[in-house]
């Protein structure tokens, strides 16, 4: 069994050939980029970090990929590749088994298709259905990287970037006074580039993310191109439900105020406006609740009959030796609702800002740690120069931003209360984090009640 969890060999470093095609590839998807980039960029000054971005992001999926090669040796996008490159090889072998088997079950009589020709899928990733689903997501890239893993991981980076740029172009358009605050914050965010970027479930699951709620907001918000942006959002949401979905469960509520305050934010009776906001947010928390118990056993695990003791049999699993010493405990709680409301604020506290500067016991963690540290000052300086009581009228009167916090917080408090390791912890932090930091650069960017006052009406100008 040991070869089912480590890497088997076959990867054990980057071959000259796809160390020297690097650069090629690297200057052919710059040359489009910069292309595409002054094309539009006459219009849209933001467009002056298209370029950019994709290029640090491109260089964060180096990073990644020389990190688990030559430091870790090995690891889940190891395995991933792997398996990916032996539906590769059963296609050009034998591209009927490869049908069967990539548009079939992930069944025992369908594995037997793969030898010692193709080389075998892991098998605790083929056997389980999200793994199986994110092997099948990575194949094309695979085969258009030729079997190279850092040609693969590229080819993904870049093009999960567009889903990233997408979203980030939603957010100039609500607050394009603060286009370079939210590139620092969405596109540069050096953790985000790093486990973003290589061939894992975070890197397409932030895209999809992001893909998912840029076309809630164009179809549904915006009311742009309704029907294509609709479709968008099912596709993107139906890839998240099938390997992350409580990123879903953590974002529905937030979305559903979203799209109730920008109807009602156009009431111009200011007493009606007032009085509804708070039958919009239960009511969306309602909604939010419903939806995930329609969604039932397709949640599996996450299911709301379910989380509470998958919250705490994951903590569990993780609280062990195997780690040696990069966990962390917020104390023992009971699988109910007064258990896990109980530890609601170490939880939250811990999904936003851990780990702490003196948990880190590497140069990753080091960086995350950082990272924290910027963050927890972002996260109380709005509260301090502008005011708490300011602070919280500008996210209730922000529909957008109210999302991005209500969205951080709630992940941030789910992966708190489940997780007990950091190198965990850090990972899953990467789907609300980029949002977190764009919330906390805009708000830090307003030094003065003029700014409050313009931030107020900006989301309404903007259409």
């Amino acid at each position: 069994m040991e070869d089912e969890v480590v890497n088997r060999g076959y990867l054990e470093s980057l071959g000259s050939v796809e160390l020297m095609a690097f650069p090629f590839y690297l200057f052919i998807i710059f040359y489009l980029s910069y292309a595409y980039q002054m094309k539009r960029i006459g219009n849209n000054p933001s467009y002056t970090y298209f370029s950019k971005g994709l290029m640090v992001k491109l260089m964060g999926a180096l990073f990644f990929c020389l990190c688990y090669i030559y430091y870790y040796q090995g690891g889940d996008t190891i395995a991933y590749f792997e398996s990916s490159r032996s539906f590769v090889n059963l296609l050009q072998l034998r591209p009927n088994s490869f049908l069967t088997v990539y548009f079939g079950s992930n069944s025992v009589e369908n594995y037997s298709q793969f030898d010692m020709f193709t080389g075998l899928p892991f098998k605790y990733m083929y056997f389980e259905g999200r793994t199986m689903f994110v092997i099948k997501i990575i194949f094309p890239f695979v085969l258009l990287g030729f079997k190279s893993y850092l040609i693969s991981t590229i080819l993904l980076s870049a093009t999960s970037f567009l889903g990233i740029w997408r979203m980030y172009q939603v957010f100039v358009r609500y607050y394009p006074e603060y286009y370079k605050q939210i590139a620092i914050g969405f596109l540069f965010l050096p953790t985000a580039i790093f486990w973003g970027s290589g061939i894992l479930k975070d890197t397409i699951t932030l895209t999809a993310f992001c893909w998912f709620v840029s076309s809630f907001e164009k179809g549904i918000i915006s009311r742009e191109k309704i029907v294509v942006n609709v479709l968008i959002a099912l596709l993107a949401g139906y890839i998240i439900l099938l390997i992350k979905p409580y990123i879903l469960m953590a974002c529905v509520p937030g979305m559903f105020a979203w799209m109730f305050h920008q109807r009602v934010a156009k009431i111009r009776n200011k007493f009606l406006k007032v009085s509804a906001m708070p039958i919009i947010y239960a009511l969306s928390i309602v909604l939010g609740i419903g939806i995930m118990a329609l969604l039932g056993d397709r949640l599996d695990k996450f299911s709301l009959n379910k989380v509470l003791f998958s919250a705490k049999e994951s903590q569990m699993d993780l609280k062990n030796d195997a780690y040696e010493g990069h966990g962390f405990d917020i104390g023992s709680y009971d699988a109910s609702v007064q258990g896990v409301m109980g530890k609601a604020p170490i939880a939250i506290v811990s999904g936003l800002f851990r780990p702490f500067i003196w948990e880190a016991k590497n140069f990753v963690m080091l960086l995350s740690a950082l990272e924290n540290l910027a963050f927890l000052y972002l996260f109380i300086y709005p509260f301090v120069k502008i005011g708490f009581k300011k602070t919280v009228l500008i996210l209730f009167d922000n529909p957008l931003l109210f999302f991005l916090f209500s969205y951080s917080v709630f992940f941030a408090f789910s992966i708190g209360i489940s997780t007990s390791n950091f190198g965990a912890l850090v990972r899953f932090k990467i789907a609300f984090a980029p949002f977190l930091a764009t919330l906390l650069l805009i708000l830090y960017g307003l030094k003065s009640k003029k700014k409050v006052k313009k931030i107020n009406q900006s989301a309404y100008q903007s259409r």
